[in-house]
Order: C-alpha cells, then sequence, then structure tokens
C-alpha cells in the first residue's frame, strides 16, 4: 500500500512537473511551509506532509503556489481541460467531467441542496466556489436561488454554461467584481484543501456575505492523533486524500472551528458527511436558524422550476426510504446469512467435535481395555500378595509366640542369673571371710612353727624330745611284759 501511494504521488508530480519553469523554481524557494494558522514550527506527518501542532492541520511540503493554481493555457496547466478528463480517470480511477455533471445530480447535488435549504430559502443568493460542471447551480436555480458558479478553467466554465445553462465567473474569487455584503450563502464542496492561503480567500468571501450569511464547507478530515505508518499498514481510507499537489490543507475538526473563528463564524454545525473520510459543516456569525419542513416546502412550490425540484426531492426522499428499507432488508439478510453461516458452521463444528469425540471415545475405550487389563493383572498381583501376606502373617504369629517363648525363658534364665550372681555374691563373701581366716591362721600357724623351731632349737625341746623317746621305750616295754 505504502508503494501503492507513494506511485501515486509520483505521477502527481510529474503532473506537476509539466507546470512553466518559473512557478516551479517558485514552490522550490519555499521549502519552509508555514501553516494557514501562521505557524511554521511544523513536524514531519509523511514523506508528504508536515502536521501542525497548533491547529491539527496537515500542510503539503509540495503542493501548488498561487500561480500555479490559476489556468492561462487549457491544454498544460494543471486546472486546466486535462484535470477534468484525463487526470481524474487515470490517476484517481473516477469518472471524467461528462459523467459526473450526470450521476452527481441525484446523489451529491441534492444532498448538499437540502443542507442549503434548511438555512436559506429561494431566492437567496447563493455562489459555488469551485462548481465544475455546475450541476449543483443548476439544482440550486431551478430550486428558485440566485446561484452562480466559479471555476479557474476557461474550458470548464464553458462546458456548465452550455450544459446547464447557469451564470459563470472565472478566476480566483478575490478578482470578482462582487458587491460586499451581498451574498446569503457561499458553498464549497472539496475545494477549501485546494486553495493555497485559504485564511486569505475566505476572509474575502466572508466580505460577500451578509451579516447572517452562512458558509457550506465540505472538506477531507483529518483525525488527530493518527500516525502515517499505522495507516498505511491499515490501508486507512484518508489516505487517499493525501493528494500532496493539490490537498494543500487537510484541516481536522479543531482546524475547522479555529479556521472559522479567525473570520468571526462562531457557529458551526458539522453535518453528516456523505463519505466516511469528509468533513461537512455549516459556519456562520449568528446563531443557526433552520427552517421548518412547511417553509421550505412553500419556498420550492412557488415557482415551476421549484415545484419539480420539489417533486425530486420527494422522489428522492422515497428513493432514500427505499434504499433505508433496502438496506434493513439485505442487513436483515446478512444477518439471517450470517446466523445461517454460523449456524452452519456450528454443526459443521459439531460434525467436527462428534467425530473428535467418537475418536476420543474409542481411544478412552481401548485405553480402558488396557487399564481392565492392568487392573485384572494388579487383582492378581493383589491376591497373591494378598495370599502371601496371609502366610507371613501366620508366620509372623507363631514368630511372636516362639518370641514371647524365648522372652518367657530368657526372663526365667534373666531371674535365675539373678539368683546366681546373688548366690555368687554370697559365696564370694564366705570365700572372702573363709580366706581372711585362712591367711589368720596361715598367720597364726607360720607363728606356730616360728615357735617349734624356736622351742625345737632350746634345751628345753631336747629334753622333751628325750622324754618321748624314754617314753615309748617305757610303753614298748610294758607291752611286751603283759
Amino acid at each position: 500500500m505504502l508503494l501503492a501511494q507513494q506511485q501515486k504521488g509520483q505521477s502527481l508530480k510529474s503532473d506537476f512537473l509539466s507546470l512553466p519553469t518559473p512557478s516551479r523554481l517558485e514552490l522550490d524557494m519555499n521549502a519552509h511551509k508555514t501553516c494557514w494558522c501562521g505557524n511554521d514550527q511544523l513536524k514531519e506527518f509523511s514523506p508528504e506532509y508536515l502536521e501542525c501542532s497548533k491547529c491539527g492541520t496537515l500542510v503539503s511540503c509540495e503542493g501548488l503556489g498561487i500561480e500555479d493554481t490559476q489556468v492561462k493555457n487549457d491544454d498544460v496547466d494543471f486546472y486546466g481541460k486535462e484535470y477534468w478528463l484525463s487526470h481524474q480517470t487515470e490517476h484517481y480511477g473516477f469518472p471524467d467531467i461528462y459523467q459526473r455533471a450526470r450521476q452527481d445530480l441525484v446523489e451529491r447535488c441534492i444532498y448538499w441542496l437540502h443542507t442549503l435549504l434548511d438555512y436559506k430559502l429561494p431566492p437567496a443568493t447563493v455562489l459555488e466556489l469551485g462548481c465544475s460542471h455546475g450541476g449543483s447551480v443548476a439544482l440550486l436555480h431551478w430550486a428558485g436561488f440566485r446561484a452562480s458558479g466559479l471555476e479557474m478553467s476557461p474550458w470548464v466554465v464553458e462546458f456548465a454554461h452550455k450544459t446547464f445553462n447557469i451564470p459563470m465567473l472565472l478566476g480566483r474569487v478575490e478578482d470578482q467584481q462582487i458587491e460586499a455584503e451581498s451574498l446569503d450563502a457561499i458553498v464549497l464542496y472539496d475545494v477549501l484543501e485546494h486553495l493555497p492561503e485559504p485564511l486569505t480567500t475566505l476572509r474575502h468571501c466572508a466580505s460577500l456575505l451578509k451579516p447572517d450569511g452562512i458558509f457550506i464547507v465540505q472538506m477531507p478530515s483529518f483525525e488527530e492523533g493518527k500516525v502515517y505508518v499505522d495507516m498505511v499498514e491499515q490501508n486507512d481510507l484518508f489516505l487517499e486524500q493525501m493528494k500532496s499537489i493539490e490537498h494543500l490543507h487537510l484541516f481536522s475538526r479543531r482546524a475547522a472551528q479555529q479556521f472559522f473563528g479567525r473570520l468571526s463564524f462562531n457557529y458551526l454545525e458539522f453535518k453528516p458527511a456523505l463519505f466516511a473520510y469528509d468533513m461537512y459543516l455549516v459556519a456562520s456569525r449568528e446563531p443557526l436558524v433552520k427552517r421548518s419542513p412547511e417553509e421550505i416546502e412553500a419556498s420550492l412550490l412557488a415557482s415551476t422550476s421549484g415545484r419539480l425540484v420539489q417533486a425530486l426531492l420527494d422522489q428522492t426522499a422515497t428513493l432514500q426510504q427505499l434504499q433505508a428499507s433496502h438496506q434493513e432488508l439485505v442487513a436483515f439478510y446478512q444477518a439471517s446469512e450470517s446466523d445461517r453461516a454460523d449456524r452452519l458452521q456450528v454443526i459443521e463444528n459439531q460434525g467436527q467435535d462428534l467425530v473428535k469425540l467418537s475418536s476420543a471415545i474409542h481411544h478412552t475405550q481401548m485405553v480402558m481395555n488396557q487399564y481392565r487389563t492392568q487392573l485384572d493383572s494388579a487383582l492378581e498381583q493383589l491376591h497373591r500378595v494378598d495370599s502371601e501376606l496371609q502366610q507371613a502373617y501366620v508366620h509372623l504369629e507363631y514368630s511372636q509366640a516362639q518370641l514371647a517363648d524365648s522372652q518367657a525363658q530368657l526372663q526365667f534364665q534373666q531371674n535365675e542369673l539373678t539368683q546366681t550372681q546373688i548366690q555368687l555374691k554370697k559365696s564370694q563373701t564366705v570365700v572372702e571371710r573363709k580366706d581372711f581366716r585362712l591367711k589368720n591362721l596361715k598367720a597364726k600357724l607360720e607363728s606356730s612353727q616360728l615357735e617349734i623351731r624356736t622351742m625345737k632349737s632350746s634345751k628345753f625341746w631336747k629334753l622333751r624330745d628325750q622324754w618321748i623317746k624314754l617314753k615309748a621305750r617305757f610303753d614298748s616295754t610294758a607291752v611286751s611284759g603283759k
């Protein structure tokens, strides 16, 4: 999309480069851009536009100058004959002026007439700047307005005059001989963005309006806060309005309010635009007062051509109602189709879900069968383990009984050991006593042996031995004598 935008810009530049050399030099020298509000501190918005932070306007970096908007030669100048023919069809894909002269009457021109009738009634005096083929001016004439159009190209002025037999002015509005405060309304449809010095031009236009005069303006509406890269990525509709060679100022709503405030047109009413990327407004110095449907009808029925316009408006209203009904039917049909498609999608989704569910059920059954096999195997193992456990329990009970017996025997042996230990302690006590007595006896024995040895070595002992021997002899002699 970005490449397409750049290619489109290049093609426009090639048209612009065909302008006379002095005009291009004048543009190149004016490299430092200033917004209509006077701010010259502009920031880059895109390769071809700068953004004014004070009012919210996009300012073209390479647009046409005042001289470049003039048409001195219809064959070569930018807004000359080819602008309405090949330029529209080849660069923008729009119908040329011949087709637009027919198509716009029942679409744009009727819509614009409705707005004007809300605030001004015939025979109010109206000037349309940049009226193109003049169809809108013609419709105003038929409704009873004193209307005239203005264009820059002699060829377009002649085309509009011949096609619709309407009064046409040629050139800049500043160069026209129009009496001050003589107009009830000045309308600019897709024109304001083309003006090199919009504030100067509309300040002059304001001087031509009566105190209760109004401007009706349609122009591209720049939405502040947008970022160019994001717009390109999202293929934003407003990119089509960023025609930097001819769209010199792209206003935001804030910019529009400031702009008309500078002109002392402080009463603005923003109306629904024909196209989503546009801004459509009515501006006045005084509070805006709407005409009633009865007043509008009465003013139109006052003339023959006005009756035809009223009939056209009635048919347009009927067509709009039919279109609204058609849109409602289309919306209902689309909603029904969407609902049917949604239901069909739900059915398809449910069918797919059913297939998935069936597959899932089959898979689950297989898994359950596997689990059942595993469960049966586990139950068999459990039975075996339970049997082994019961055997182990019996063995445990037997072991516990043996353990109890062993514990009883151990307790008995411990009791016997305790008794033995007690007896051993008593025996040790007796042994100790006997040992003590033995030691005493041994000591006495040793003492007696010592005394004996002592006695044996004494004379007395020797006399004793002799007496014993003598006694023994005596006893043996007595025995033998008997």
